[in-house]
């Protein structure tokens, strides 16, 4: 048993520890974390009459609930990169020349972030997954905060006849900190 003194010693050290905490900032770095939305679809080409090169806009949105994890915190959140990945009737994505995709508000109360104006290299061997990094970290933080977020996905190639669908995956990284 502690002796009285010791006991509104530690008493008061642990209320001036409870102040000290209430005052500090815990803050984080996020190396990587990953955004999907599975299966946005388009339209094969044929259904519009169209042949040979052609372009296709798709749109999904993400809302507070998906991005409920950032609402609360003092964050600056970076977009890296973006991937297309093959999901639904087509194997190989190797049919995209040209990918653009931005993010924005869907009460247009921000302006339109442009993410990524993705070019096919020439030569470039088939695959299913379709890598477009950002030629620098871009800074999402301001509009990744809104209640309704808005990506929209334009792709042109010889898109095929049939309809297919892809998962983009978000890379994200950056930092996040609370006061407590």
């Amino acid at each position: 048993m502690l002796k009285s003194n010791t006991t509104k010693a530690l008493t008061a050290a642990m209320v001036l520890a409870a102040a000290a905490v209430s005052c500090a900032q815990v803050e984080a770095d996020i190396p990587e974390a990953q955004v999907t939305q599975k299966g946005v679809a388009f339209r094969g080409a044929s259904s519009g009459g169209w042949h040979g090169e052609v372009s296709a806009t798709q749109s999904f949105t993400l809302t507070s609930d998906n991005l409920s994890w950032v609402k609360d915190l003092n964050s600056k959140i970076y977009l890296t990169q973006i991937d297309l990945q093959a999901a639904s009737g087509v194997q190989d994505l190797s049919f995209i020349h040209y990918a653009h995709i931005t993010m924005s508000d869907a009460d247009k109360k921000a302006m339109p972030v442009e993410l990524v104006d993705y070019v096919r290299p020439d030569h470039q061997a088939p695959t299913a997954l379709l890598t477009a990094q950002t030629p620098y970290p871009i800074d999402i933080s301001k509009i990744w905060t809104v209640k309704k977020l808005v990506v929209t996905v334009t792709l042109a190639g010889d898109l095929p006849d049939k309809d297919w669908s892809v998962d983009v995956i978000l890379h994200l990284s950056g930092k996040i900190s609370y006061k407590l």
